[in-house]
């Protein structure tokens, strides 16, 4: 089973277009919150650029550094602001002018306001349809180290820190690569500017001269010369860039955000919004790229302990477009232990979110993990299933890093663990400016000594960052670029021809382009097939005639000149594209209930109220019900009213009629809604999905959804089932489903909707060898040669009259279409 959210897409993301709600975080404070006073709230648009399509369709299929993305994801950003947020700007300025609005700030790194102001006002904005969430402001601090901190010494006279061998950055220095021509950045409680190891402030460049907000931004008291409001932003700065052999890129410039825990005044998630939002654009010149910085070290967090609630996403946007502008966003994990990790370290939407950094002991040379270093597993996950964290470890117990006033001490803490990753960053950053986050986190996962449990473990997670390995791969990479530069289709023809582009990149090498192939497996025959060349930098080939259905594997190779090899991916063959093959696809089922409604509902005695009914939907979602059909404009689901209409104390049933599943590969496939978060009950109901193979005469159970675990909360889901995969068919020709939706308590809130249909299969058309052998539409001597350059291979893609090996008969076959 297959089961994705159908989203759409376009210049901008835009969520169900129904009215916004109030996070249930927020809905407690409001309730503990005397009448009248003012409530700091984060306000979030329905719309947010859609940075995830723009990586898709841009940033994946063309080699761009972080100068050529910035300025892409900076305006992108700024556009989905301007165009959505004046109407909710005016009504702010209105509810200001007459008192009852405190303060309010726009946001464009995501497209949010800060709003003070009184519940009143709050679930007023709640309510409107430009707006998708409203959540509290929570408070944020930093992670304080553990134990008290002890005199260093300067490491100009003892030598090398500790911590900085232990990760092995001085055997990168010794082959050039110390972090020059990078910039670093990290939010903390400010740095000291004066320190004679942190000289290295971007903020001297004469360059900056009468602009020093480019590289210092302290919303605070307006400093002009970076300070530090108490000592944690010194020693984490010296940590990641400390010259005098304090830190791990000492040829890295740094810029900082000062708005941690300072001056004893509370730090919000705004604050950090903020930061982030000057991180990614510290000139405010959206065009400019100069002043972003490689990577954003973060030894600061959130836990639960502070009201804040677990695995809350109200970070991860403008973090996803921190790294998609090519800033790699480190975390430490927390000093929690075994009890919590921070927010938003615990996110594990994918492999790569969010970096967390774990601490060891880097003076005892068995690197034993910190005691105090927060744990995994994390359930951050999008399913709410376990996930491995943190992604790696890095010395933090006795770190001898820079201390206000110029002197050394030492500290413990995932703090002090953080910067010597971001370091790592900076050293991979100049060994290869062109690799991007999701790049340099996999060469640092791979380049880690492994520690503890063999393999990825919820302790050193990777192991220890080795800052000499990773940098040696980071070099390895950089020799060619190559980028796929034609989209993946859903599906490819099994006739073959469709054509791929690629486009390789000299950076510190010569491609040697009779060496390029496309290397492809579709499970039954291999093809390393040459691919053609413009004379300039791209690279052309036409897949082969391939079973069908199959799906096929495929990655691109060239050499240099001296021999070496590189891939696309560029991990290959350990990764590959994937495409399906076939011809196209035969609908023999379909009712998307746009014509009639001709599905049987069936209730249980005791059902008061939701039954079944099909409708456009007429209810604002505030109890768990769709606002709009998954397609069209009409669907089956729970009493269609507004407000109370969820299915309340018995059970009811949506049953189809037959439907015909016996062509060859036949899918079952639909739309489902639910929810059954809400109420005083919550996460109590379930919906029941079964499958008849004989006309509905006997039932099978296909899937239930709920009473937990993923898809509980609402929003339509895309299922689908291979009927062949099914048990308990006994006549495909004779398939029924029936959705089955019971209430288990009276107090909870169970909605559920069903909408479009299916039973589909693919369609194979007859496979006939295609001498256009590199699909330019013509057969000509560019096709001779490519079989020439094939002749005697086996099962090859030149293999015109299929007797399995490419000989004189291919060659007349070819000869006989030959383009006049």
């Amino acid at each position: 089973m297959r089961i994705t959210t159908s989203l759409s897409t376009a210049l901008v993301l835009t969520a169900a277009a129904n009215a916004g709600d109030i996070d249930l975080g927020l809905q407690d404070v409001l309730e503990n919150t005397p009448k009248g006073e003012i409530v700091s709230t984060l306000v979030y648009m329905q719309v947010q650029a859609d940075i995830e399509e723009l990586e898709q369709k841009i940033f994946n299929n063309q080699v761009m550094t972080k100068h050529d993305r910035a300025p892409m994801v900076i305006n992108m950003l700024m556009d989905a602001a301007e165009q959505t947020q004046a109407p909710l700007q005016r009504r702010l300025e209105q509810l200001s002018a007459k008192g009852l609005v405190e303060d309010h700030q726009a946001y464009w790194i995501v497209n949010a306001f800060r709003v003070d102001a009184t519940a009143a006002v709050i679930q007023e904005l709640a309510a409107r349809d430009d707006v998708y969430m409203v959540y509290y402001n929570m408070p944020i601090e930093m992670i304080e180290p553990v134990g008290d901190p002890q005199p260093g010494n300067d490491p100009s006279w003892f030598g090398v820190e500790n911590g900085v061998n232990a990760v092995n950055a001085p055997q990168a220095w010794g082959i050039g690569i110390d972090g020059t021509g990078t910039l670093v950045s990290s939010l903390d409680t400010g740095v000291d500017g004066n320190h004679p190891a942190l000289a290295n402030w971007r903020g001297n460049d004469p360059a900056y001269s009468g602009n020093p907000g480019w590289a210092l931004y302290d919303p605070v008291t307006n400093w002009t010369f970076p300070q530090d409001s108490g000592y944690h932003g010194t020693h984490t700065m010296g940590t990641i860039c400390g010259t005098s052999g304090v830190g791990v890129a000492p040829g890295a410039e740094w810029i900082h955000a000062a708005v941690i825990d300072r001056v004893n005044i509370p730090q919000t998630v705004a604050d950090s919004i903020t930061a982030f939002q000057w991180s990614i654009n510290p000139d405010g010149d959206p065009s400019t790229s100069f002043d972003v910085p490689d990577v954003s070290s973060n030894s600061w967090g959130l836990l639960s302990s502070f009201g804040y609630p677990l695995c809350d996403s109200t970070f991860w946007v403008f973090l996803d477009a921190l790294e998609a502008a090519g800033v790699t966003v480190v975390f430490a994990a927390g000093n929690e232990g075994t009890s919590e990790m921070r927010s938003p370290a615990s996110r594990a939407t994918n492999e790569y979110t969010t970096f967390a950094v774990a601490a060891l002991d880097g003076n005892d040379p068995s690197y034993p993990i910190a005691g105090f270093s927060a744990q995994g597993p994390t359930f951050c996950t999008t399913d709410g299933s376990s996930a491995i964290k943190p992604e790696v470890a890095a010395p933090g117990v006795n770190v001898n890093s820079c201390w206000p006033g110029g002197s050394y001490s030492t500290l413990s803490g995932t703090s002090m663990a953080c910067p010597h990753v971001a370091g790592v960053v900076s050293l991979m950053r100049q060994a290869n400016p062109t690799l991007m986050p999701d790049q340099i986190k996999d060469i640092i996962y791979n380049t880690a000594t492994d520690l503890g449990s063999p393999g990825n473990d919820n302790v050193f997670g990777h192991g220890i960052v080795d800052a000499y390995d990773a940098v040696i791969q980071a070099l390895a990479t950089a020799g060619l670029s190559l980028t796929l530069i034609t989209e993946v289709p859903d599906f490819v023809d099994p006739t073959g021809g469709s054509i791929f582009k690629i486009q390789v990149s000299d950076q510190n090498a010569v491609p040697v382009p009779p060496t390029a192939r496309l290397h492809v497996y579709n499970g039954i025959n291999t093809w390393d097939i040459p691919m053609d060349f413009n004379g300039v930098d791209e690279y052309k080939v036409a897949l082969p005639a391939m079973a069908c259905p199959s799906t096929a594997m495929f990655f691109f190779s060239i050499e240099d000149t001296d021999g070496n090899l590189y891939t696309l991916p560029y991990d290959a063959p350990n990764e590959m594209y994937s495409v399906d093959v076939y011809s196209g696809i035969d609908v023999g089922f379909e009712d998307d209930f746009e014509i009639a409604c001709n599905w049987t509902v069936t209730n249980s005695a005791d059902l008061t109220s939701g039954a079944f009914e099909c409708g456009i939907p007429a209810g604002d979602g505030s109890r768990g019900d769709p606002t709009a059909a998954a397609s069209g404009e009409y669907c089956f689901l729970t009493e269609n009213i507004a407000g109370n209409s969820d299915v309340d104390t018995g059970s009811t049933t949506l049953t189809s009629g037959v439907m015909d599943g016996s062509a060859p590969g036949a899918v079952l496939s639909y739309h489902r809604w639910f929810s059954n978060d809400q109420g005083d009950a919550p996460n109590t109901d379930a919906m029941v999905v079964e499958i008849s193979g004989d006309g509905g005469t006997s039932w099978n159970s296909l899937e239930t959804v709920g009473p937990t675990g993923e898809g509980v909360s609402g929003g339509w889901y895309f299922v689908e089932w291979a009927i062949d995969d099914i048990g308990g068919i006994n006549d495909p020709s004779q398939i029924a489903i029936r959705f089955t939706v019971g209430d288990s308590d009276p107090q909870s809130i169970v909605e559920a909707a069903i909408d479009m249909v299916m039973i589909s299969s693919i369609i194979c058309d007859d496979v006939e060898p295609n001498p256009d052998l590199n699909g330019d539409g013509v057969v000509d001597g560019e096709d001779l040669a490519l079989l020439l350059a094939a002749w005697g291979d086996l099962d090859s893609f030149a293999d015109l009259n299929g007797d399995g090996i490419v000989d004189g008969g291919d060659l007349g076959a070819l000869l006989g279409a030959w383009t006049l």
